[in-house]
């Protein structure tokens, strides 16, 4: 297993977290922005090699703080943050 990966995500953009991954975790590791916005986390995901998602429309929320991954061919993944910039660990 890969080193974890933690990826800081600015609000209102998606970030590629992981690249060609076919099976691991991801984590939300900020759930308060500093101000004390509500943090919510978007993530969606792209055959390896294509295109990145370009509308928020396109992400479905996290729901919790740990996700599994499971795929049958190799991915990008991706997150946007709603309300304020987040971070996550994705575990490979």
């Amino acid at each position: 297993m890969a080193a974890p990966s933690i990826k800081v995500c600015p609000e209102g953009a998606w970030t590629k977290v992981a690249t060609s991954i076919a099976a691991g975790q991801l984590h939300t590791l900020i759930t308060v922005g500093s101000g004390g916005e509500s943090l919510v986390y978007l993530h969606t995901y792209r055959v390896t090699g294509a295109g990145a998602p370009t509308l928020v429309t396109e992400g479905v929320p996290l729901e919790g703080i740990s996700h599994d991954i499971e795929f049958t061919a190799n991915i990008d993944l991706y997150v946007w943050c709603l309300g304020a910039a987040g971070s996550v660990r994705v575990d490979t």
